[in-house]
């Protein structure tokens, strides 16, 4: 294994690097066992370090020296997608269930895993969102530049889902529009996939996922919410989405 390898595998496990890279390195990862297994201990590492050496406050005189530096001002507030990210990136460092997203059983269902892990991989990422903007007319003429097929961008604000902007996915080996929405403090990852036929509710490594199908597509929604709250989600994207039509 190279240096470049180890970078590589380091900035992984630590949720670094950009959706593309991750990509190709788990592509690698499943034809190269050894790079496999380096990454298994890495990740076993990073587990055995949080758990035998947790975090410790700062010493109020460092405290003192860093609010000394600050400027007078208010500090600006972070975009709505960067709030997400570091609210979200804790919970999904510390979740029991992210290992086995890399060690799925032959019979698991290759998109609902693909979706699942883009969930995980986006809510680890430094930037999660490739678009980040809650303006519809502004994320859907980027996604058009990347997936051929036109989006639905409806605007869910009403009802309580606010736009945060759009990234490509790749599922089950193609790209994929996925919106990214949020209902307080979590977000909701919507895919667009090929029409197909599968379609209602179920679970993942403790994600409620969501899928169904109009006459010319289907969509996958993706959520740490509880599972009625995504169906509130599902049934208002379908109701704006039919009146925009």
């Amino acid at each position: 294994m190279s240096e470049d390898d180890d970078a590589l595998l380091n900035a992984l496990a630590d949720g670094e690097l950009d959706a593309a890279s991750a990509l190709a390195l788990e592509r690698r990862l499943e034809r190269e066992p050894a790079l496999a297994a380096r990454l298994a201990n890495l990740r076993a590492l990073h587990a055995a370090i949080r758990a035998k050496l947790p975090l410790e406050p700062a010493p109020d005189a460092l405290r003192r020296r860093v609010a000394a530096l600050a400027p007078a001002a208010a500090p600006r507030r972070p975009a709505p997608w960067m709030a997400l990210a570091a609210s979200l990136a804790l919970g999904a460092a510390l979740g029991a269930g992210a290992m086995r997203l890399y060690s799925p059983s032959p019979s698991d269902d290759p998109v609902a895993r693909d979706l699942v892990a883009s969930y995980m991989r986006a809510r680890l990422a430094a930037q999660p969102i490739e678009v980040a903007s809650a303006d519809r007319h502004t994320v859907k003429p980027w996604l058009a530049t990347k997936i051929a097929a036109a989006t639905n961008v409806p605007d869910l604000a009403a009802d309580g889902f606010a736009l945060l902007g759009g990234r490509v996915d790749v599922v089950a080996g193609a790209p994929v529009a996925t919106l990214v929405y949020q209902r307080r403090e979590h977000a909701i990852a919507l895919s667009e996939l090929p029409l197909g036929p599968a379609v209602g509710a179920g679970a993942r490594d403790g994600f409620a996922l969501l899928r169904w199908s109009d006459a010319s597509r289907s969509y996958a929604a993706v959520s740490d919410l509880a599972p009625s709250e995504l169906e509130a989600f599902a049934a208002s994207f379908r109701r704006v989405a039919a009146q925009e039509k």
